[in-house]
């Protein structure tokens, strides 16, 4: 049973100097907040980090649901019992020290400065042995130390915590002055997190040594100089010299399949020191490597993680995108007594870069079908962007020459490496029809049992600058119809290869409902996915009776 103690103190020592707390009352609250009845500041220590209670004599910490954690000897504790000389660390094993002392017995005649001289030196689990050096009782407090510090790296789930967790540790082991993690983004290593002894986050100043983290890459095993001015390779190292570089470690962070049993490389972990050389034991190397492995791991579950969660984000964004072109797709085409409006688009990924549009004026009906290079996201944004240009235009009444002139300005002048091929056309109740076509699939003019292609064209928008473009006409009879649609039907392919080409369109030609139309093709298709976005557009003129006149 834990002896009985008399007025124990807290004793710590902060930039202020030394400092000791008596423990004169049956319940004591440490934090950072000033109502505290230990007042401790770091931004490492909660506002309520701690309570410590007097029960019979017996001292108890509780953590008080701390953000990063209470530790007795270097263990995180939710409760733990407190013995003379024990060690607490609220929020980091690389902060403030504060020892718990009896000052009953001998130690009640020993003055303070003693004191906290012997508690300073008290706890040497973490002291480097120097080579040569056999295992003690603090190197087997080395292995006690891992299991809490393999507590504390699996306590943290987020890359972030994982990776300050891991400095931490290692610099504790080390004993050196700063710490990088590199992540292996495409074939280059990129700063993920650096931190300094003080425990405060670094940015890399490129005084790091780039050949040790080379030679470790190229072993595929940890790198590590004790003391640069004795190794006569490094000695000469630019980076070493300029850099004043006296210790260095790096270890390749690697991730492993559990099935082949073969790693691939996913980081490293670089430390260095300015000041002195390094001395670890064959223990501290140990534990620097179990260290380095179990963050390894769980680092790679956290990227996966985090990955995961990017791709649920993108589908939910992409599901909102498809949402959004679905209502701008599904606008209510305009009913006239003198034409018939169909149209349609199947995009072959959420969202695609085809669309249509139709406006009615009082004289005519203004229609079009447009195809943005690419697909996806990309392509979408575009053809969002002209669908809504050419929308306002038609409605203003602008001359389609004038309007696909301003369209090709508009994309080439902002070099977003996109063009699109359309077709535009306006309908007058007479039967009057004006195209203007750019690059398109030619429209098919259906009259009776006979197809003809309108074949004028223009260069497509948004490739060159400063192109003149000419629209054709011609004259419908009542009950002719216009079929326009974009290469997603034409170039669709069964399960054999085959395209359903220009002959295929022709075929079906005569089918007077664009859902038949679509329906024939992905019957054409069967179950090959298709390759490209799908849109048709169909204008029928039906004719003038009197009550239109």
């Amino acid at each position: 049973m834990t002896p009985a103690l008399l007025n124990p103190t807290l004793n710590y020592t902060d930039a202020d100097g030394d400092h000791s707390f008596v423990l004169d009352r049956d319940s004591t609250s440490i934090g950072r907040s000033a109502g505290q009845d230990l007042v401790l500041h770091d931004p490492r220590i909660s506002r309520k980090h701690v309570v410590i209670l007097r029960e019979n004599g017996v001292y108890q910490v509780l953590d008080q649901g701390s953000t990063h954690g209470s530790f007795v000897n270097g263990a995180r504790i939710e409760k733990a019992a407190l013995k003379d000389g024990d060690v607490l660390q609220l929020g980091s094993l690389v902060g403030l020290k504060v020892h718990f002392r009896s000052t009953s017995g001998k130690r009640e005649s020993t003055d303070h400065k003693t004191i906290v001289s012997e508690l300073l030196s008290s706890f040497h689990e973490l002291t480097p042995v120097p080579d040569g050096g056999h295992p003690t009782t603090g190197e087997i407090g080395k292995l006690s130390w891992l299991l809490s510090a393999a507590r504390q790296l699996n306590a943290g789930g987020a890359i972030g915590e994982i990776l300050t967790t891991l400095l931490q540790l290692t610099l504790q082991i080390t004993g050196v002055e700063r710490g990088f993690v590199f992540l292996l983004e495409g074939e280059e290593m990129k700063l993920a997190r650096g931190l300094n002894a003080g425990g405060h986050l670094i940015e890399e100043d490129g005084t790091v040594s780039r050949r040790a983290m080379q030679a470790a890459i190229e072993s595929g095993s940890k790198f590590s100089i004790r003391d640069t001015l004795r190794d006569e390779a490094a000695s000469a190292w630019a980076s070493v010299i300029s850099n004043s570089i006296r210790s260095v470690y790096c270890i390749p962070l690697r991730k492993r399949d559990m099935g082949s049993g073969k790693s691939t490389l996913m980081g490293l972990l670089y430390l260095d020191s300015q000041i002195g050389p390094g001395y670890l034991s064959e223990v501290d190397h140990q534990l620097l490597d179990t260290i380095a492995t179990e963050a390894a791991a769980l680092l790679h579950n956290a990227l996966l993680a985090e990955a995961e969660n990017q791709a649920r984000r993108a589908r939910e964004e992409m599901a909102v995108a498809a949402k959004i072109q679905s209502g701008l797709m599904s606008i209510a085409l305009p009913v006239l007594p003198w034409a018939a409006l169909q149209a349609k688009m199947i995009p072959c990924l959420e969202v695609g870069g085809d669309f249509f549009n139709a406006v009615a004026l009082d004289d005519c009906l203004c229609a079009g079908i447009a195809d943005v290079s690419g697909k996806g996201v990309a392509a979408a944004i575009v053809a969002a962007t002209l669908q809504g240009i050419i929308h306002a235009q038609l409605a203003s009444r602008q001359r389609l020459p004038e309007i696909a002139a301003q369209l090709n300005q508009f994309l080439f002048a902002r070099s977003v490496g996109k063009y699109a091929t359309l077709v535009l056309l306006k309908l007058y109740k007479d039967g009057r029809v004006e195209y203007l076509n750019c690059g398109h699939i030619a429209p098919v003019l259906v009259r009776g049992d006979q197809r003809e292609r309108l074949c004028e064209s223009n260069t497509v928008v948004g490739l060159l600058p400063d192109v003149t473009y000419c629209s054709g006409h011609f004259t419908l009879q009542a009950g002719d119809r216009l079929l326009l649609v974009t290469d997603g039907l034409v170039e669709a392919e069964n399960e054999a290869g085959e395209a359903f080409g220009d002959d295929g369109l022709d075929r079906i030609a005569h089918l007077p409902e664009i859902e038949d139309i679509l329906e024939h093709v992905a019957r054409f298709q069967a179950h090959n996915h298709a390759q490209d976005d799908c849109t048709a557009l169909q204008v029928q003129y039906l004719g003038l009776n009197e009550v239109d006149v």
